[in-house]
């Protein structure tokens, strides 16, 4: 496909997010060229969000931005679908890209990606170059690529930027920002509910990949990410549990065999050993949270 033919939406999901939600939206109205289009969810915020949003895209009505609001949090793959049915309505769109409320995007990103599709044209699902842009950051890649780790039941990030800066086939592309090609978004349809946040990223570039979609890292676009923003207000014990019930039901659902006899092996030995070491230390909520979230991914 060539760049000229490009044409992108952008999904954004907020929960309790509006300083990160507006700086994300600043980011690609600073974009040039920008997207096409842009989508946000609001997912049931109880901090007005969806008061402040909506009063920003007043203030930028030049913005091609509009707003959903849920009564209900749909999780992120649930947020996210909502809309990416908007954005697919739209017949001119020939991309979406999922975009955490946490990140921001560089001035050059989609002038970057229309260069990527053009190097790498049969992309479905197409990753970027991410930046950990937390306090403790320090400016270091969050994300070069990935593989899809089976036997430990994970999508693991690579950090190094190839030097061509040449786009190249990857397993994994994370759900932070995620460009899907209108024909991916045909054959392998909606990101996977069940997930109500993590693994669903994981699961979708596996079902990519099993339906013969070309999975790609381009190093040019630049993303920065918060990473706390999606979780910040949720407890601790409640990200670890939902973390450890998507991945081993990710392991359920995805994995055959040997490798997921292993995997399963694998999640129940190491959340145990965990459980007890973090019990000794005095940390027994955290603990059994994450094993209880093992079992029913698992077994529920």
């Amino acid at each position: 496909m060539s760049a000229i033919g490009v044409m992108i939406g952008v999904a954004v999901v907020n929960w309790n997010g509006q300083e990160d939600t507006i700086a994300c939206l600043e980011s690609l109205t600073a974009a040039s060229p920008g997207p096409e289009r842009t989508v946000v969810v609001d997912n049931g915020s109880s901090d007005h969000s969806e008061t402040v949003i909506a009063a920003w895209m007043r203030q930028h009505a030049s913005s091609p931005a509009e707003l959903i609001v849920l009564e209900e949090n749909r999780g992120f793959a649930g947020g996210n679908n909502v809309a990416l049915a908007r954005l697919a309505a739209d017949d001119r769109l020939t991309h979406f890209l999922l975009l955490n409320n946490d990140a921001t995007v560089d001035g050059a990103f989609f002038a970057n990606v229309r260069q990527a599709l053009a190097e790498a044209p049969d992309a479905g699902l197409l990753g970027v170059t991410i930046y950990d842009a937390s306090p403790r950051g320090n400016g270091r890649v969050w994300y070069a690529g990935g593989v899809v780790d089976r036997l430990r039941a994970l999508g693991r990030h690579r950090y190094e930027i190839p030097a061509d800066r040449r786009p190249l086939p990857v397993e994994f592309v994370t759900g932070c920002a995620m460009l899907i090609s209108r024909e991916a978004l045909a054959r392998i349809g909606p990101l996977p509910e069940c997930y109500f946040i993590y693994f669903e990223d994981v699961e979708y570039c596996v079902r990519a990949s099993a339906a013969g979609l070309a999975v790609v890292y381009a190093p040019r676009p630049v993303v920065h990410h918060a990473i706390t923003g999606t979780v910040r207000a949720a407890t601790a014990a409640r990200v670890e549990r939902r973390f450890a019930h998507s991945r081993a039901l990710f392991a359920r659902r995805n994995l055959r065999g040997a490798t997921r006899a292993t995997a399963i092996a694998y999640l129940l030995a190491t959340g145990l050993a965990r459980a007890v070491l973090r019990t000794l230390r005095g940390r027994p909520v955290r603990a059994w949270a994450a094993f209880r979230g093992t079992l029913d991914g698992l077994f529920r």
